[in-house]
This record gives structure tokens, C-alpha cells and sequence, in this order.
């Protein structure tokens, strides 16, 4: 059974150092190598953390058998709970463990949940799909450098 670890401030400023080698995986192939290395500094210096933090976003390790096996990032809001970040070690990935985080954030908060996912990134899409989610909605988000971030909103209902 998966563990939800709050992190501490020492973890956050090293959680850029952990999450860094995921995303670069992750979006191989489906971002920019340069995009990929905005939006690592964007999501994971520790000063832009600090920015999250006091807008509400709660940092919390996936640990497995004692083993940081992951990370999520989400925030509470009046009507849903925004899931930010949900990222497994290699690993890990395809193992149906997601599922734990989403049923962890449904059962704390009984609210929908809802994210953002990279249009392209399809084996993500397929997941969050066969855990409940439908598209809602599409984004275009822009971003520094000129890059643009092409999202499908997902939603998951709170009774799923």
C-alpha cells in the first residue's frame, strides 16, 4: 500500500533534484528538450515553489515499503481538488499504482479532482481515463521561450 509523505522544507528544495530526471523521462518525445528545462525550473525551483505553497498546492511524497517512489502536488480549492503534479519513478510507471493517489485524494477531500494533461502525452491520457476521468475541456497555455503547453482539462467526479 502506498504512503502519502508530506514534505518537509528540506525536502522541497530538493525536490527539483528528484523530480528533474522524471520529467525529462516523462516528456521525451512529446516535448521539447528546451521546454522540458523551462518548465522544470518553473515548476521546481525551490523559489517557485514557495510561490505554490502560499497559494495552497500541498507537496506530498509516494512512498512504497519505506521507498520515495514518487511525488504529487495538489491543491484543495472550494468545488474540486486540483491535482497538479502525479509522477512515478521509471520504475514504477504502468503498475496501476495512480490509482492509490486518486482514491487517497478522493477519500480526504470528497470532491472532484481535476488536472491538466499534455494533449500528446496519450499513455497518460489512456490512465487517467480507466481511473474515471473525461475531458472536459482543452487549454492552451502559453509559456516562456515561446512554447505553449496544449492541455486537455480532466475531471473525475467525486463518487467515482
Amino acid at each position: 500500500m502506498i504512503e502519502f509523505i508530506k514534505m518537509n522544507d528540506n525536502e522541497l528544495r530538493e525536490l527539483k533534484n528528484f523530480a528533474a530526471p522524471i520529467w525529462r523521462e516523462c516528456y521525451d518525445g512529446i516535448v521539447a528538450p528546451s521546454h522540458i528545462e523551462i518548465l522544470i525550473a518553473k515548476y521546481f525551483d525551490y523559489s517557485n515553489i514557495c510561490g505554490f505553497l502560499k497559494k495552497g498546492m500541498i507537496y506530498e511524497y509516494t512512498v512504497l515499503k519505506g521507498e520515495k517512489i514518487g511525488f504529487i502536488a495538489y491543491m484543495p480549492c472550494f468545488d474540486h481538488v486540483y491535482l497538479d503534479k502525479l509522477y512515478f519513478l521509471k520504475e514504477y510507471r504502468g503498475k496501476r499504482l495512480s490509482h492509490f493517489v486518486f482514491e487517497y485524494l478522493s477519500d480526504s477531500f470528497k470532491k472532484p479532482l481535476r488536472l491538466n494533461v499534455n494533449r500528446k502525452n496519450e499513455r497518460a491520457v489512456r490512465a487517467y481515463e480507466s481511473n474515471g476521468f473525461r475531458i472536459v475541456s482543452e487549454e492552451e497555455l502559453p509559456q516562456s521561450g515561446g512554447f505553449v503547453n496544449s492541455d486537455y482539462v480532466m475531471e473525475r467526479r467525486a463518487d467515482k
